[in-house]
């Protein structure tokens, strides 16, 4: 039997796709194997949102030299390099345009582009014990520093209501108790659809499938989340009280230079409305250090913004420049140096206000999905909340992958503590 490798670098998006060529290929008798051992077919899955991204893209590509029969590169690296990527790098057999990607397996087979299927499914997620179901891509709203409408295509296309429940049907038969809706743009899904739906659409059927299971959405931009979503989700037993609207600045000048579509106050005002619906939401977010031209006083007012939001989780990056973008050619471009000290100091505040909104439920019971595999320091078990708090409880083996009714008991070292009360059916 033949065998593949395959490489994913990158969003929750990307990850789907591998899944869906990894499906593909074993139905057509290829065996799966890990990145490091011997293949005759190698396929990495790059990403370009940032210069590191990028870096280990190149990376795997080098690991590849001399592995395999056959090397396949595709994704946003991929796409952003691509009239020059076999130059670069001549040992790779073929770059497949991230349009193609989900026809991988018949561009392998030999069936070429023409045999790509209307509708396509994933009926598992390897290694992983959520599933994340993609449905749409492409981003038509150009942030000054993102090169993501560029290889990603500004065009919206979103997969149909009955694909989508389809595929989450299929997951939930298979033991998934918790799907992540993931797209490019989250938020403008169903937007390009014939007639048009929303989010929260999908959201309502969802709820409504025989198999019940736990729904939670990845990244949403601000000025996108609907009155209606945020109603539905406060009045849903099954939608995840955990929404991830990204800030990237708290300064409102350098949001501005971003091309963001929301004022601070906006906002602000939405965090507000939010929590008045969700008491118990977790709110995270992705913050970008070093944009070109944030000075100490920019950053301060970043700082003391976080500080009043106070978010569960913060995700925390610094610039990098991206050829084709419009802060490309911003300057000044600040230091390395000074990008790198700017983060800590959000990684710090970022682990305060983590253990902040975890203290609030200690002594409340919460729903927590079992992970397959057990905390590595301490070896107990570990799992998220519906609210996505982790925490670390004692209990066997057969807990894993399994809905558990767990009472928050401690804060330890940095770590949540729980105690298991019940086990769901």
């Amino acid at each position: 039997m033949n065998k593949v490798a395959l490489a994913t670098l990158g969003c929750k998006v990307n990850q789907y796709e591998t899944e869906l060529i990894r499906e593909q290929l074993e139905k057509s008798g290829f065996n799966p194997v890990s990145f490091g051992e011997k293949a005759g077919l190698y396929i990495i899955n790059t990403c370009s949102v940032t210069e590191k991204a990028a870096q280990k893209s190149i990376e795997l590509i080098k690991k590849a030299r001399n592995r395999s029969s056959l090397l396949v590169v595709t994704g946003c690296y991929a796409e952003a390099e691509k009239d020059r990527l076999k130059k670069m790098f001549p040992w790779i057999d073929l770059v497949v345009e991230n349009k193609e990607k989900s026809n991988i397996g018949n561009i392998i087979n030999g069936n070429g582009k023409n045999h790509q299927e209307k509708e396509t499914y994933i009926g598992n997620f390897n290694a992983h014990n959520r599933a994340f179901v993609k449905v749409e891509d492409g981003c038509n709203q150009f942030c000054t520093y993102c090169i993501i409408p560029y290889v990603r295509g500004k065009e919206i296309r979103s997969r149909s209501l009955s694909e989508v429940l389809r595929e989450m049907e299929n997951l939930a038969e298979q033991g998934f108790k918790e799907i992540v809706l993931t797209g490019i743009n989250l938020g403008l899904y169903g937007t390009d659809l014939n007639p048009q739906v929303k989010l929260v659409n999908l959201l309502k059927k969802a709820e409504c499938l025989e198999e019940k299971i736990r729904i939670r959405l990845s990244s949403l931009e601000p000025h996108l989340l609907s009155v209606e979503l945020i109603d539905f989700m406060a009045q849903s037993s099954w939608i995840c009280p955990h929404l991830h609207l990204p800030l990237q600045s708290g300064d409102a000048e350098i949001l501005k230079r971003m091309g963001r579509r929301y004022t601070l106050e906006e906002y602000r005002r939405l965090l507000r409305k939010v929590r008045e619906k969700i008491p118990s939401v977790a709110i995270t977010s992705d913050v970008m250090v070093g944009f070109p031209g944030e000075e100490e006083s920019n950053f301060s007012n970043t700082y003391r913004f976080l500080q009043e939001m106070k978010f569960s989780r913060l995700h925390i990056f610094r610039f990098s420049p991206r050829k084709g973008t419009r802060a490309y050619s911003i300057k000044p471009r600040i230091e390395e140096k000074v990008k790198k000290e700017r983060s800590k100091l959000l990684r710090d505040l970022g682990n305060k206000l983590s253990q902040d909104f975890a203290s609030q439920f200690l002594g409340k019971t919460l729903t927590v999905l079992a992970e397959d595999q057990p905390d590595t320091e301490s070896g107990l078990l570990f799992g998220y909340t519906e609210n996505y708090i982790p925490v670390l409880f004692k209990g066997k083996e057969e807990l894993k992958n399994k809905l558990i009714r767990i009472r928050l008991t401690e804060i330890k070292e940095g770590k949540v503590l729980g105690k298991v009360e019940e086990l769901l059916q």
